[in-house]
């Protein structure tokens, strides 16, 4: 008797060809997707137009005039711990790994929420570097919250721009954590530059401005970022 098992079901071939994606409507839909040449360049180019735009905008404003006197615990865990604490959240938000779906997502998540509240807390946490030291009125607070918003945003257009379509798998959290780590960079910057010591401004003024630069990534940059 003839063995007909290794015969194919033509109905579920007819099945399988269905649920095959159609990338010409992809395609037609998105563009073509750039190569990893152009994705290199793209990624140069915002790091360096987030760098010259940092660098311009702490030049323009200087650095705060009592930093010979801040102990170096303040400085460690103000100033130099949020800047190394963005830069690590921009690696883990852009890093592929397993088979390029990024960092799990519980990470992620967990570090676009515990960065900025970290540096929230630290600044509620930490004793005033000196006594009567400018403690910044209401006024002033939200001056800083705008300054330091305008500060991280820049690099985080240039980032959405230059990941478009880049994340395969919780395009949503690590929006969010390219916010938070563009929002920590820039705070802990203009914690160099801002001279009021009060606990408040540094947490909602300074602390507040990484957080909600994560809210703005997670809101308005996930589309642009998803693949």
């Amino acid at each position: 008797m003839p063995d007909f098992r290794d015969i194919p079901d033509v109905e579920l071939l007819k099945d399988s060809a269905s649920r095959t994606p159609d990338l010409t409507r992809w395609v037609r839909l998105h563009g073509e997707p750039p190569t990893r040449r152009e994705v290199k360049r793209r990624r140069r180019a915002a790091l360096a137009l987030s760098a010259g735009w940092l660098a311009v905008q702490f030049v323009a404003f200087g650095a705060r005039g009592d930093l010979p006197q801040l102990p170096l615990a303040y400085v460690l865990t103000l100033i130099i711990g949020p800047i190394s604490a963005g830069l690590l959240a921009l690696v883990l938000a852009v890093r592929r790994g397993a088979q390029g779906l990024g960092t799990r997502a519980a990470l992620v998540g967990a570090c676009a929420v515990l960065g900025p509240l970290g540096f929230m807390i630290a600044g509620l946490a930490m004793h005033a570097p000196y006594e009567r030291g400018e403690q910044g009125s209401l006024m002033f607070g939200a001056y800083c919250l705008y300054c330091t918003v305008v500060w991280a945003l820049l690099p985080l257009v240039a980032a959405g721009l230059s990941l478009r379509g880049a994340f395969a798998a919780s395009a949503g959290l690590r929006s969010a954590l390219l916010g938070a780590g563009c929002g920590l960079v820039a705070a802990g910057l203009f914690t160099l530059h801002c001279p009021v010591v009060g606990r408040l401004h540094i947490a909602l003024a300074h602390g507040g401005a990484a957080l909600l630069a994560a809210l703005i990534g997670a809101l308005f940059f996930t589309g642009s970022t998803r693949s």
